[in-house]
């Protein structure tokens, strides 16, 4: 027996996509896109854990890629009188090469989690030599000798950094270790995508719909969230001005234009931040290691860049702020 499927036709004045990065609304108009692959590929998977993350994201930047364990709700222990634990939950994202990618997803989930465990489980790490040992035994002992004592100067100055911010604020948090996979394990591509232009007559991209970027700082969320926003201030806008959001292109470009800055900015700086954890260049691992704990360790900008990556103050065109 055959159902008849009933077809309903909907009309709105605004229509807003946020249909993720295969996006059925984006596809079907043509809406052009700008695409670049990281020749990544992520691994993901629900764990749960032996304590509370304390709403605190760890991430780990390993050699292909960094590894993410991170916080996500929790129901509390009910009040009945039931003795049973709680169980506790987190996310893995763990980006790494294709090949890696595709080892893990073959892999058990019992010995998934010994890697994971392995992994985030390790304490600091000392860099490696300034100088490769191959080129260092060749040069004269002077030179050997002090360019060994420019590598002992960086990591003593790198570590001091690092234990005094333990000293002043708090200390080390290590992750929790992780008892079990919960559910399937799911691997996708990694991919930088940018839609040419977010909106269409009567039609406004948001979130994935618009742009993907690496996961790496996790601003995909926070990027979709800032879509809502200064997509929610033009309406509030035309509306307060007696119009129709849709009936002209002012109100939606001006959408457009003040994501299209700071989505651009964002996916500039994340592709500059997965070039420099990629490096195994030695001078440049120095450089990385020192700066973030530089970074880390001044309040000021360590705030700022806080307000930027989750919106709260970023770069923007002059729109309202307010909702």
């Amino acid at each position: 027996q055959q159902q008849q499927q009933q077809q309903q036709k909907i009309t709105t004045n605004l229509l807003v996509a946020a249909d993720g990065g295969q996006s059925f609304v984006r596809r079907t108009l043509g809406m052009p896109t700008v695409n670049f692959g990281y020749n990544r590929r992520a691994v993901t998977c629900t764990v749960e854990i032996e304590t509370s993350m304390n709403y605190t994201a760890h991430q780990r930047f390993m050699p292909n890629g960094p590894i993410a364990l991170l916080p996500i709700w929790n129901e509390e222990g009910s009040d009945d009188g039931d003795e049973e634990e709680t169980k506790l939950y987190a996310n893995i994202v763990w980006s790494t090469t294709p090949s890696e990618a595709q080892t893990f997803q073959n892999m058990s989930n019992e010995e998934f989690v010994t890697a994971l465990n392995n992994e985030l489980q390790k304490g600091p790490t000392n860099n490696p030599p300034l100088i490769p040992p191959s080129i260092t035994s060749s040069l004269p002992t002077p030179l050997a000798n002090l360019t060994h004592g420019m590598e002992m100067v960086a990591q003593t100055l790198n570590n001091s950094i690092t234990m005094s911010q333990w000293s002043e604020r708090k200390s080390f948090q290590v992750p929790p270790l992780i008892r079990k996979v919960v559910g399937r394990k799911f691997g996708f591509d990694l991919n930088l995508m940018q839609a040419q232009s977010y909106v269409r007559p009567r039609v406004a991209l948001v979130g994935d719909a618009a742009h993907t970027i690496h996961p790496m700082a996790g601003q995909g969320l926070n990027l979709g969230l800032g879509d809502a926003q200064c997509l929610a201030n033009v309406v509030k806008e035309a509306v307060n001005s007696g119009m129709d959001v849709g009936d002209t292109m002012h109100f939606l470009n001006k959408y457009d234009a003040e994501r299209k800055v700071e989505v651009t900015c964002m996916m500039g700086g994340i592709q500059l931040l997965h070039g420099f954890f990629s490096s195994t260049f030695e001078p440049l691992v120095y450089v990385r290691s020192l700066g973030m704990n530089m970074i880390n360790s001044v309040g000021v900008v360590r705030k700022r860049l806080v307000e930027v990556a989750v919106g709260a103050n970023g770069i923007t065109t002059g729109a309202s702020k307010d909702v």
